[in-house]
């Protein structure tokens, strides 16, 4: 809601952001089939992609590149006009206040982040499950507990950051997978490599540099322990250890992840071969007709 009498306008979270945040939750599920069913899937088959199978995937991932590219140019925005802008100090310093407030921006920003990642776990559940079921649904509920709590403890400045890096090399990854479907093999590659290079640098470097601000760098601004809920303040040391627990989990995601495109760069290089080992095998949708058919002719 609204802080009455603020000069700036600015917002504080409240009980009604939880109606805000399902509303994006039904939005996105129908905004994703909407561009999937209308514009990428149409864009798949007309780049002569026939597999049924490879449609949907190419639907899929296309959906996530058109929502990575938005969700960081605007979070970066966001970064851009606040104190925290490629400044880790600005996380902690005056915290609370300057905290609690939120620009209408950041705070949309923020909920609409929710709604998304709420809206992947449901869409996690519907779908065909995959072999990386397990690990997806435990980075969607870690991210979401990250979410909700750096929301509720006003930690959204950390929050925006961690978000912009999560998002950056993700719109490279998806990228790489729809031109794979396309068999645009060199140009697949090219992003494949800036997916990597930008994968290093954000989710590793920048995510650990964020960590350490988080469990180090905090307590040269911060008294040990300032726990003031009336006045929006929740840093303590079992708050920080709880919230290093969430992200260290994140960190060991990424890593795992890291070590299966360390695979995919030694098939690139000693098979020539750019596959995502990731998820379940994607191959032509129309095999499981083709192997009935051998099976028939074997039987006249």
């Amino acid at each position: 809601h609204q802080i009455s009498g603020d000069a700036e306008g600015r917002f504080e979270r409240g009980c009604r952001d939880v109606y805000y945040v399902l509303y994006w939750v039904v939005a996105f599920t129908l905004i994703r089939i909407t561009v999937m069913n209308k514009v990428l899937e149409p864009l798949a088959r007309w780049g002569g992609v026939s597999s049924s199978r490879k449609v949907t995937r190419f639907g899929e991932q296309g959906w996530l590149v058109v929502y990575y590219i938005i969700s960081n140019t605007v979070g970066m925005y966001v970064m851009s006009t606040q104190p925290h802008w490629l400044n880790t100090r600005h996380f902690w310093i005056d915290y609370p206040e300057g905290h609690r407030q939120m620009s209408s921006l950041m705070k949309s920003y923020y909920l609409v982040q929710m709604g998304f990642w709420f809206q992947q776990i449901f869409v996690l559940l519907i779908e065909e499950r995959r072999k990386d079921f397990v690990v997806m649904a435990t980075h969607h509920i870690v991210t979401c507990n990250l979410l909700g709590w750096s929301l509720y403890m006003n930690y959204t400045r950390i929050g925006n950051a961690i978000l912009c890096c999560m998002d950056f090399s993700d719109i490279f990854l998806s990228s790489t997978k729809c031109l794979r479907y396309l068999k645009l093999e060199k140009t697949s590659v090219v992003s494949f490599v800036v997916f990597i290079f930008t994968w290093v640098y954000t989710r590793h470097y920048l995510y650990i540099k964020i960590m350490y601000s988080i469990y180090s760098e905090s307590l040269t601004y911060l008294p040990v322990d300032n726990w003031d809920p009336k006045n929006g303040s929740y840093y303590t040391r079992n708050v920080l250890f709880n919230f290093s627990i969430l992200l260290g989990i994140l960190q060991l995601l990424i890593i795992y992840w890291f070590a299966l495109v360390l695979r995919i760069v030694y098939r690139i290089i000693f098979l020539s071969n750019l596959e995502d080992s990731r998820s379940d095998s994607e191959s032509d949708g129309n095999d499981d007709e083709n192997k009935r058919s051998l099976k028939e002719k074997k039987t006249e």
